[in-house]
């Protein structure tokens, strides 16, 4: 019994001081992972700060070449900045005017449709990708995306008086031509003489 009564004892006294080391001990650990978290989070915030500057001056620089007509150089400053910030809708945009500038329609589609998927709400993206569809030829998705950008924007005149109804003049040109075509073969297959199984024989004298 008093063995027992001993080794309680000290088991007691045992548990206490494990107890309050292991409270001491918890307390360094959670203000030590507290401020890790806070510094890890500062330099996070800093990280981002940077990189958006980063992006901000080779935006500018892309922007300032642009206007100097150095396309090439613009548009490597803008793939710079979107190194940075990927999912940057303005950056696509801008690539894809200075794509377009360089005579780049495929390319600039692919710029501008990237910035149309980050933010479906701008206009000037559906702009953009309008006059790139243009550019390809897409007549039919470039009056789309102007009426899209219209949309979205109903009061910007550039829109109405210049994009959309230049599309529609290129539209309805084609469709002229279209129909001249056809006329054109129907006019010749008019005078070819067929044989009873449909082979051509020859054709009608004029």
């Amino acid at each position: 019994m008093t063995t027992f009564s001993w080794k309680r004892k000290i088991g007691e006294n045992i548990s206490k001081e494990t107890s309050l080391n292991f409270s001491a001990e918890s307390e360094v650990e959670v203000s030590f992972d507290d401020k890790w978290i806070k510094s890890h989070k500062r330099r996070k915030v800093d990280q981002e700060a940077n990189r958006k500057a980063k992006a901000e001056t080779h935006k500018n620089q892309g922007i300032e070449l642009a206007q100097q007509n150095k396309l090439q150089e613009a548009v490597s400053e803008f793939d710079k900045a979107l190194s940075l910030l990927p999912k940057n809708e303005k950056l696509h945009e801008m690539k894809a005017q200075a794509l377009l500038q360089q005579s780049h329609p495929f390319p600039a589609v692919q710029s501008a449709e990237r910035a149309v998927k980050l933010n479906p709400c701008w206009w000037v993206a559906y702009q953009t990708l309008g006059r790139s569809q243009l550019g390809i030829g897409d007549l039919k998705m470039a009056k789309i995306s102007f009426s899209k950008a219209i949309h979205i924007n109903p009061t910007e005149q550039e829109l109405w008086e210049e994009d959309l109804k230049w599309t529609l003049e290129l539209i309805e040109k084609e469709s002229k031509l279209n129909i001249e075509k056809e006329e054109e073969v129907t006019e010749d297959s008019s005078n070819l003489i067929f044989d009873e199984e449909g082979f051509i024989v020859s054709e009608n004298p004029t």
